[in-house]
């Protein structure tokens, strides 16, 4: 892999900074200056030190969060942010979010250290289906239904929703699935057509599931079979 992807992935700096460091001589390699850092190393083999600290290769981290309310869907903000429920050894990484939730939105939350990985998720591109549980204000007539596959006009952004899916389950009960992420889409989707969402729950990414077993607030990694939902 080159250097630069590994010492950025360690989170020791960016790569622009790396890039100009390293022509100052702050990179060394197996005991020599290195100033290339387009230069490829095995990190289970190569001794590698920037700015006089080893670096210590690992992995690209994949989360699966539970989201709670009230926590803000960001790396930093002066509201609690869902980086706040992780422990200290995940704050110190790089992450990025793909398919940001409201405060008041629950569920499913993706983050990791792939750039690659979080942007397949997030590209509209990409059409993969983010699937919400949504409770109403009202009743669901069932015309939105058609409506939903239309794509529904959002009037106060001037914009043409992407067709989406709606299952009504309940008179104020639904399921919806958009390939888009769209600010308050799912919300919007309802009030264009003269509806409120009450309650909006995130329950899949693709064909992510969100763990049945983890209780709002908790997190663990993913594993090597849900990592290869996203390959394909």
């Amino acid at each position: 892999m080159r250097v630069d992807k590994m010492i950025g992935n360690a989170n020791l700096d960016t790569r622009r900074n790396i890039k100009r460091n390293a022509k100052k001589g702050a990179l060394v390699i197996n005991g020599d200056i290195v100033k290339d850092t387009s230069t490829q190393v095995d990190p289970n083999v190569d001794e590698v030190f920037y700015m006089g600290e080893f670096v210590e290769y690992f992995e690209n981290i994949y989360i699966m969060m539970n989201k709670p309310q009230s926590y803000i869907s960001s790396t930093y903000d002066i509201d609690p942010t869902v980086v706040d429920i992780l422990d200290d050894f995940y704050k110190t990484l790089d992450l990025s979010i793909a398919g940001r939730l409201d405060k008041d939105t629950r569920g499913l939350l993706i983050l990791s250290t792939d750039g690659n990985f979080i942007h397949k998720i997030t590209s509209p591109n990409s059409n993969i289906e983010k699937t919400y549980e949504v409770e109403t204000r009202d009743l669901i007539d069932e015309s939105l239904v058609e409506e939903f596959l239309q794509g529904v006009y959002i009037a106060e952004d001037n914009y043409q929703a992407r067709p989406a899916k709606l299952k009504i389950i309940d008179d104020k009960k639904a399921i919806v699935k958009v390939t888009e992420g769209k600010f308050h889409l799912v919300k919007r989707l309802f009030s264009n057509l003269g509806n409120e969402v009450v309650e909006l729950k995130r329950i899949a990414i693709g064909e992510l599931r969100l763990d049945p077993f983890l209780n709002e607030g908790d997190y663990r990694e993913l594993n090597e079979k849900e990592l290869a939902l996203f390959t394909n």
